[in-house]
């Protein structure tokens, strides 16, 4: 479970997140939705520890962020919003071990999860390809798989669909749906309203604040339109 309490974040003497509050248990599928600025990706990077509240906790299985416990962002996995931020190496299957030579994961080891993982998200044929020469919607994929190789219990993403053309569109988020009927919880950061269809649960964000949250992926048409999200 990731329980957010009374979350306050400022930055350079702005306040960015104003007492988010707010439950993840596992298993759940939770979209966070919100316009650009809303504060979507600063709450995301709260999760795993990447930031630190000013005010308030994050708990990760009962694991304070503030401690800096580092198996917190192995729980707690993410894909940013731009693939190319967390790919390390230019060979696929070196960059897809990446995290776990980092955790010092026997080489004979590492190298049945980087093919299992690559062929779950069916790129396996990419194994040996140069990174660099990937589409974007690969590119997302290879990182995705990076994230996914380490066995997180979270899942963080981080409006994976952006800049995708409608087919890799559909295909990551069809990934995404199959990896949480297989049991991973998921949070999906988003500001496209379309893609909350998959989630068990939703959360608007508006101006640093949680306006809204609620069971289902059905959001109230005045919620909508105080966040600036309807039409």
């Amino acid at each position: 479970m990731i329980e957010v309490k009374n979350l306050c974040f400022s930055y350079e003497n702005k306040e960015i997140l104003k007492d988010i509050s707010l439950t993840i248990k596992e298993g759940d599928f939770l979209a966070v939705i919100g316009h650009n600025g809303s504060g979507k990706t600063t709450l995301s990077k709260h999760l795993n520890g990447l930031l630190i509240p000013s005010k308030g906790d994050v708990a990760v299985d009962g694991m304070n962020t503030k401690k800096g416990d580092f198996s917190i962002r192995k729980n707690v996995g993410m894909v940013f919003q731009n693939p190319e931020d967390q790919l390390v190496y230019s060979a696929v299957e070196e960059d897809v071990a990446f995290g776990l030579e980092n955790f010092g994961v026997p080489q004979s080891e590492m190298k049945v999860r980087v093919q299992r993982i690559l062929k779950v998200l069916g790129i396996f044929h990419l194994a040996h390809s140069n990174v660099n020469e990937l589409s974007y919607g690969q590119k997302q994929l290879v990182a995705l798989a990076g994230v996914l190789v380490l066995e997180p219990k979270y899942l963080v993403l981080d409006e994976p669909t952006t800049n995708l053309d409608p087919k890799n569109k559909k295909n990551i988020l069809s990934t995404v749906k199959k990896l949480h009927k297989k049991g991973l919880t998921i949070i999906l950061i988003t500001n496209v309203l379309e893609d909350i269809r998959l989630a068990t649960n939703v959360a608007v964000l508006s101006q640093g604040k949680l306006l809204w949250q609620g069971e289902g992926n059905h959001v109230p048409e005045k919620i909508l339109r105080r966040a600036n999200l309807y039409g």
